[in-house]
């Protein structure tokens, strides 16, 4: 194929690639995971463009302490419980061919939904100044000392700054309404496409806002972000038969009381986690200057491999597994659970593993290249240090979502709730406690040294050292574990059991094979700084690639060995992407069968 044909043949099919339903829980997950890598790479980009302009500042800790308030307001109402509830819901209406009552509940739920995101977001704009004194205290009596490098009047900055930023949950959370519609109807693309889009607002605001409004810049960034991100929705879900109708509310619908029946649990459980965020945050900043910045920028770096794989193959096998739940094919809903589990183990065990033994260079690289840059050595090691410990939520992090969808699929939104706020409310106890721990290891000393000394866990002060923040990734990794494990355990439960061949044995190969590739990777990294001069941006890149692609060998060499029927999925991929372009229809995955033509459009 000549290179005139090949554009030619894109463009061709450009409008329906836009549009095109994706018909396998494998090719939606691998869209949804290009779109969503192109989305995080720019999140990266964003930090590399903060981290040279701000390092790791007061400001920016002001900034993100603004920011936390309205984050949970939006993962509270948005991410954790209704939008996740509406998905099965008007799922079954459309697998039922009830296009009309489906088209009425929705637009029933966008209205009440818009009404309740108006409300809180109008009161927290009004009360922004009491929640950021709120928050304050909390740090000061968390220290029991004095905020290291805080004035007073950053409290008039923190809630003017969190004025502004309540403006974005009201305009994302209805755009995400449209996402749930859309990934009923198997849209991937366009919702992958609105968060690259929300990143690219937030850069526009870093770029170009900022050198006129300051740290305010920011702010606006994200609100036009949030309104880019509902644009570019709303056309599909015009041509899926969407028509706004503002007069209903249906408050007496059954449907909709079924859908506020399942949110409530998860409201509840999502309220906890949020509280665990919150307690981290006001922890962060009260530790030494930076130390909230670099929490959520090690943050966004460990989850990176979340949102790329675990999340877009929760979100691929979402609908299919609310479409098995709702016919009762509950024997091919556990193997489509353990399938998609284990692909996703296949693809994160070697990021993790990436991750957590190039934490150092990779922090460099993305936060700190530039001779001119803010982001010093200093900040490269505390932000490396935060990661270290986040790094060891990333494996359950991956495939928790996919099992809370599992539950939620079988219209079960109890048994992830009670699971996640005992597991949250451990959290904030180790949060609360670890960050003491840590802090009390001396700075030059190895902390290994320090471990076996019992004075460092029951005797504590307020001076932390810059390694307190550790803390908190260390709580964290405990917490996600242990919430993975039960779910798991509950789930087999209420399955009947899941197979040691098709869940637990592909799983164990994967973390065998993760755990050699961890072992070389290691030996090749500590050997490779010895030759390469790592004060030097292309020696660091060099060093990085050679131990990459060394790591990734052992790991497929490993995977080969031990069998592991998931090796298939690295071709599978590329087949994907090449009949998705070209418009061929794709087969399912071998050994299950994951198909979701059986649920018409209306």
């Amino acid at each position: 194929m000549t290179i005139k044909n090949f554009f030619s043949s894109i463009q061709k099919n450009s409008t329906s690639f836009f549009i095109k339903r994706q018909n396998t829980i494998v090719s939606a997950a691998f869209i949804i995971m290009a779109v969503t890598a192109i989305s995080k790479i720019l999140g990266l980009f964003k930090l590399t463009l903060l981290a040279n302009i701000f390092g790791l500042s007061r400001s920016l800790d002001i900034f993100y302490a603004a920011d936390s308030i309205p984050q949970i307001f939006f993962n509270i109402l948005v991410l954790g419980s209704f939008n996740t509830a509406l998905i099965p819901v008007i799922g079954e209406l459309v697998f039922k061919k009830k296009s009309e009552t489906m088209w009425k509940v929705f637009n029933s739920f966008l209205n009440i939904f818009a009404l309740i995101l108006l409300v809180v977001g109008i009161l927290g704009i009004i009360f922004a100044r009491e929640v950021a004194e709120l928050f304050i205290y909390l740090a000061a009596a968390y220290r029991s000392s004095t905020i290291p490098n805080f004035r007073p009047s950053d409290i008039t900055l923190i809630s003017s700054l969190m004025q502004i930023l309540f403006i974005s949950p009201i305009i994302l959370g209805i755009s995400f309404i449209f996402s749930s519609l859309l990934q009923v109807y198997k849209r991937f693309l366009v919702t992958q496409v609105a968060t690259v889009l929300y990143n690219l607002g937030f850069i526009i605001g870093i770029l170009f806002f900022t050198p006129f409004l300051g740290i305010y810049g920011l702010c606006w960034g994200i609100v036009l972000g949030s309104v880019l991100h509902l644009l570019v929705q709303f056309p599909v879900a015009k041509y899926l038969g969407f028509s706004y109708k503002s007069a209903i509310l249906g408050f007496k619908n059954k449907y909709i009381k079924e859908l506020f029946v399942l949110s409530l649990p998860r409201f509840i459980g999502i309220a906890f986690s949020q509280l665990a965020y919150f307690v981290e945050s006001f922890i962060a900043f009260a530790l030494v200057p930076g130390s909230l910045t670099a929490f959520n920028w090690a943050t966004s770096l460990y989850l990176f491999p979340v949102a790329v794989i675990g999340w877009s193959f929760a979100q691929a096998s979402f609908p299919t597994l609310a479409e098995e739940s709702s016919a009762n094919m509950l024997e091919t809903f556990k193997k489509t659970v353990s399938k998609t589990v284990n692909q996703t183990l296949f693809f994160v065990i070697p990021i993790f593993v990436v991750i957590l033994i190039l934490r150092l260079p990779i922090v460099r690289l993305i936060l700190g290249p530039g001779s001119n840059s803010k982001f010093g050595w200093n900040d490269t090691i505390l932000t490396s240090w935060i990661l270290l410990f986040l790094s060891l939520s990333i494996i359950g992090q991956a495939i928790l979502s996919i099992l809370i969808r599992a539950f939620y699929s079988l219209k079960d939104t109890k048994t992830p709730v009670i699971v996640e706020i005992l597991t949250f409310i451990l959290n904030i106890i180790l949060a609360l406690y670890f960050v003491r721990v840590f802090g009390n290891f001396p700075v030059i000393s190895p902390t290994i040294g320090n471990i076996f000394n019992i004075n460092n866990y029951i005797h504590f002060n307020s001076k932390f050292t810059w390694k307190a923040i550790g803390g908190l990734g260390f709580a964290s990794g405990i917490a996600v574990t242990l919430n993975v494990l039960v779910l798991i355990y509950l789930l087999g439960k209420r399955l009947k059991g899941f197979s040691f061949k098709e869940f637990y044995l592909p799983a164990i190969k994967k973390l065998s094979s993760g755990a050699f590739m961890s072992v070389v990777m290691y030996f090749v990294y500590k050997l490779l700084s010895t030759i390469f001069n790592t004060s030097k941006t292309v020696d660091v890149i060099f060093l990085f690639l050679i131990t990459i692609y060394i790591g990734l060998s052992a790991y497929f060499i490993a995977a080969f060995v031990l069998n592991d029927s998931d090796l298939d999925l690295l071709t599978r991929g590329v087949y994907a992407f090449r009949d998705i372009l070209y418009g061929k229809k794709l087969k399912g995955i071998s050994g299950v069968d994951d198909s979701i033509s059986n649920s018409p459009e209306s």
